[in-house]
């Protein structure tokens, strides 16, 4: 590959470099010069370099100490690379404004990193990352569907989730033995859990998910099971605000153990 940098297999890194595909996730984001942008792992600039043409508000977590220099010599202008760990990374006094992050995700780091994004929500105005396809399948799914499950609720209690488009190894460098997916996160204005409930929630959410083919009230040391609607359901069926009905049901009456 040309300017002597190789991918390194130890960071999960893989550049793109279909130029249409580029393009079109280029046309997705529609920077404009008022967005803030964090872009996570910037690689080689495929993006880089289109970006910091929209926008001067730009920032670069780029954890390879030989890819930032290279960023930080091939695009002087509008560039700021901070060669860090993202995941060490302090999201909350990076810029003035919220920001959009943007990144092609390693898989080892995605669940790591999306947490990290609902811990600074209040930061950030939309997320748009490149990641595995099954893993972007079980963020977007709705309930009902067979990816759909824990990761699925607690990604959709903060954002509203979409994929766009799906990209074939084959416009990676070197080719990932995984296909990816284009995807957006944007804050929901406003959750359907109070602040004091969410990590009960998440709590009795991971327990109904533990054991999918068994129905919820066989998941849950409860008395009176069958004075709750959608009880004798599993909780794949169940949309996020039946699970939060069910999951306030039970806690009011003080059955949730």
């Amino acid at each position: 590959m040309q300017d002597n940098i190789r991918p390194n297999k130890n960071l999960g890194q893989n550049f793109l470099i279909n130029e249409y595909v580029i393009n079109t996730i280029l046309e997705i984001l529609d920077i404009k010069k008022d967005d803030y942008i964090l872009e996570v792992g910037p690689g080689k600039g495929a993006l880089t370099k289109n970006i910091i043409k929209k926008t001067k508000n730009y920032i670069g977590v780029e954890k390879d100490k030989n890819l930032s220099e290279f960023l930080k010599i091939n695009y002087k202008e509008n560039i700021d690379i901070r060669n860090e760990d993202i995941l060490n990374f302090n999201f909350n006094k990076i810029f003035k404004n919220n920001y959009r992050v943007i990144g092609n995700i390693p898989y080892n780091i995605s669940t790591k990193l999306l947490m990290k994004c609902i811990e600074n929500k209040n930061f950030i105005s939309q997320v748009h990352f490149m990641m595995q396809k099954e893993f972007v399948d079980r963020i977007t799914s709705a309930h009902g569907a067979k990816s759909y499950g824990r990761l699925s609720v607690l990604i959709q209690i903060f954002f509203k989730a979409e994929k766009y488009i799906d990209i074939d190894p084959s416009n990676f460098y070197p080719e990932p033995k995984i296909h990816s997916s284009f995807m957006s996160l944007t804050p929901l204005k406003k959750i359907l859990l109070e602040e004091n409930e969410v990590s009960d929630f998440l709590n009795f959410v991971k327990e109904i998910f533990k054991t999918r083919r068994k129905k919820i009230k066989n998941c849950l040391d409860i008395n009176h099971r069958g004075l709750y609607d959608n009880i004798d359901k599993r909780a794949e069926e169940l949309s996020i605000v039946e699970m939060i009905k069910l999951y306030r049901d039970i806690k009011n009456d003080d059955k949730l153990i």
